[in-house]
């Protein structure tokens, strides 16, 4: 039988399920966090944003980085869970994978993973069920797994 694996994300959460196919019940393999995506931008740096002066004048500004502090982190978290799905892939763990998640995770998650993981994708749904129990979540995935 082959053997399935679901991960449901949002920005600070993420759940890894398995499942073979027609099995009534999802086992929770692991489960990664990420507490700082619950924290407000100026939570995550100590510093002020250095100054500049303008190209032409006498102006000063300040500096800001091309990307935010949330959308950065958001996008190591998913590098992390990229990884953890290209070993699982490369260990032969599963055939098939499901992706439950929050629509601004799941195109940073597709972002972040090789083409080899990305070509295992079955189905995808942009939903946030992370808090949701694993009987909550398989009764969102009958046909996926049927």
């Amino acid at each position: 039988m082959s053997k399935a694996w679901v991960l449901v994300a949002n920005h600070t959460h993420a759940r890894l399920f398995e499942g073979e196919k027609r099995a009534k019940t999802l086992h929770e393999i692991e489960s990664m966090v990420y507490p700082e995506g619950r924290m407000k931008g100026r939570d995550l740096i100590t510093d002020a944003p250095g100054r500049s002066f303008d190209s032409s004048g006498e102006g000063r500004h300040a500096m800001s980085p091309s990307t935010g502090l949330r959308k950065q982190g958001a996008q190591k978290f998913a590098r992390d869970i990229a990884h953890a799905l290209e070993k699982g892939r490369v260990e032969g763990r599963y055939d098939k994978l499901y992706i439950v998640a929050e629509p601004s995770m799941a195109g940073t998650l597709r972002m972040s993973m090789s083409s080899p993981t990305l070509a295992t994708i079955a189905g995808e749904s942009r939903k946030n069920l992370v808090t949701c129990d694993s009987e909550k979540i398989r009764a969102e995935l009958p046909m996926w797994l049927s």
